[in-house]
């Protein structure tokens, strides 16, 4: 699989840091920093929040490094409020975790890394539970800053508009799109929920939904590791609506039938997405990997430097989250080979030309650390403004 990120980014890096510094230099309009109390009271929040999330299991060691984190800041900048960041304090995070990555350790990479997850999780509390008092403005550079820091610089990570997609008639598209997996799968969840479905019914719903946790050390060789994304795309795209305890045809279930080309287009796109889109709502920073790690192998099939397959690959040097992380990742993979999303060319993997404008499209728009609410944003910042 290799390492979470680049070895080595060049003069883009050094230049990205010294306008941080530069912009160090901004000041603050309040007086002095957050003491002790305010951190341990906005910590124990973060704890009670994790407990209740699926890193339930890391939350003592997140929490123990997040409440570093945030009375190294604290120390650092007159001012800072653990609940109001303001770019310059994901500035010095991210300077912090650069400094780290220079240092000759083997270790060094994982603790940088750990840094920034764990400090995007935080922020992730904090809008999820009305605590962020800062501005929204703020708030997205923040997240940008620290989210940037684990994607790497250009030419390192792939973006959608680097990519130059081959010229593919509508015609050949949906040629393409006819012979996945996906519509004669998507076909036999609606027939299955015509007459309506208990959702206890399905295991691979229930995973879909998120009401069972997903453990891929489960996956056999022989199992329907797709049947997953299937019934997510189904939900999303309204193929398929759940009504309490029960699944029935959603509003769009008719639209299978006509086939239409521009339909099809749209339907692999949000495909796409919503397989590579994380949960803001209960993060996972493992998945949130498994997902970027899915987007550039995508993207870099779609280029001439295609991506190693490394199905099969050994895992018995890892354990714990990393363990679990890796095997995220080789189940999204082989979940995208299984549809035909991903084919294999002898050693590399690679997206069919004609499917490539669909499958842009739903990486273009997908969130693998999940959605910024805009709107809780707002509010939070407007009641801050209030008080």
């Amino acid at each position: 699989m290799g390492s979470k990120r680049p070895a080595n980014r060049g003069q883009k890096r050094a230049e990205k840091t010294k306008a941080r510094q530069r912009r160090h230099q901004q000041s603050r309009s309040t007086p002095s920093g957050a003491d002790a109390q305010q951190i341990a009271d906005v910590i124990d929040g973060f704890v009670e929040w994790l407990a209740e999330s699926e890193m339930s299991e890391q939350s003592e060691a997140i929490s123990r490094l997040v409440s570093s984190t945030l009375t190294q800041l604290s120390g650092a900048r007159p001012g800072f409020s653990p609940t109001a960041w303001l770019p310059a304090d994901a500035h010095l995070l991210v300077d912090a975790a650069e400094r780290i990555l220079q240092e000759e350790s083997d270790t060094a990479e994982d603790t940088a890394v750990n840094l920034v997850l764990t400090s995007l999780q935080y922020l992730t509390f904090l809008d999820e539970t009305d605590l962020w008092d800062g501005s929204a403005e703020d708030y997205a550079h923040c997240m940008d800053d620290l989210s940037d820091f684990l994607e790497g610089d250009e030419p390192d990570m792939l973006d959608a508009d680097d990519i130059d997609l081959p010229d593919v008639t509508l015609a050949q598209e949906l040629a393409a799109i006819s012979a996945l997996p996906l519509l004669p799968a998507l076909d036999d969840i609606v027939e299955r929920v015509s007459d309506g479905m208990a959702v206890s019914s399905d295991i691979q719903l229930q995973h879909a939904l998120g009401s069972v946790q997903f453990d891929p050390a489960q996956l056999g060789p022989g199992t329907d590791i797709a049947a997953i994304d299937y019934w997510s795309t189904a939900i999303a795209t309204e193929l398929v609506r759940i009504d309490g305890d029960t699944a029935k045809p959603g509003d769009n279930a008719h639209s299978l039938a006509g086939r239409g080309a521009e339909t099809m287009h749209e339907l692999v796109a949000e495909h796409v997405r919503v397989q590579l889109s994380g949960d803001a709502d209960d993060p996972d920073v493992s998945w949130s990997l498994a997902n970027t790690f899915a987007v550039q192998t995508l993207l870099a099939a779609m280029t001439d430097e295609l991506p190693i397959n490394n199905e099969g690959e050994d895992y018995a040097d890892l354990e714990g989250e990393d363990l679990r992380t890796a095997k995220l990742i080789d189940h999204r993979v082989r979940s995208l080979i299984e549809q035909g999303i991903l084919v294999r060319i002898e050693e590399v993997l690679a997206v069919p030309h004609a499917l490539r404008p669909a499958v842009l499209d739903g990486v273009a728009e997908a969130q693998p650390f999940g959605a910024i609410d805009d709107d809780s944003l707002v509010d939070s910042a407007e009641d801050s403004a209030s008080r």
